[in-house]
């Protein structure tokens, strides 16, 4: 017996609010990457013309440097990465109960095949009449893994930038 037996299956609308989401997180961590982007620059900038020479302005130079191409690069399709880039596929560990079927972490853990399945029982039933669903799942599950990919890069720029900014702060404090 599924959650949602009581309620009219409605699985078309709820499969296209779970692919709008995953479509909204790609294009938000789109826009924090490009924010966190510029400020690198903007910081590579500073930092290369106000501060003295150091190891501490080298430190923010290198990890500064290092986050502008990983920024640039974090807006790609990322459809499919090389075999060699295996660091920002998405962890396909065993799909739990637990796991929430609206986020793009958890969803990207599943196969085309286990979503559908897994999805059936979750909103109540109908997915698997039509194939028409289940290419609205296919969708959703190639959305979540971006999204999962562009997160990961972000999170790498983020610990670049941190290192660049504690540079600055150690230069500055240091004087």
């Amino acid at each position: 017996m599924s959650v949602s037996t009581h309620l009219t299956p409605e699985p078309e609308r709820r499969l296209w609010l779970i692919l709008e989401s995953m479509s909204r997180s790609v294009e938000w961590t789109d826009q924090k990457t490009a924010a966190l982007t510029v400020f690198a620059l903007a910081e590579l900038v500073f930092a290369n013309i106000l501060t003295t020479p150091g190891p501490f302005r080298l430190l923010s130079l290198v990890s500064l440097s290092a986050a502008l191409p990983l920024g640039v690069f974090a807006f790609s399709p990322l459809s499919g990465g090389p075999r060699w880039f295996t660091f920002l596929e998405p962890h396909r560990g065993r799909p739990s109960i637990d796991d929430c079927l609206i986020t793009a972490d958890d969803l990207a853990k599943y196969s085309h095949g286990e979503l559908i399945g897994r999805l059936e029982k979750y909103l109540g039933g109908g997915i698997t009449s039509t194939q028409y669903y289940e290419d609205i799942i296919g969708q959703i599950v190639v959305r979540a893994r971006l999204a999962t990919r562009k997160q990961r890069l972000f999170r790498i720029a983020c610990v670049l930038v941190g290192l660049g900014q504690a540079g600055l702060l150690a230069q500055i404090l240091g004087r």
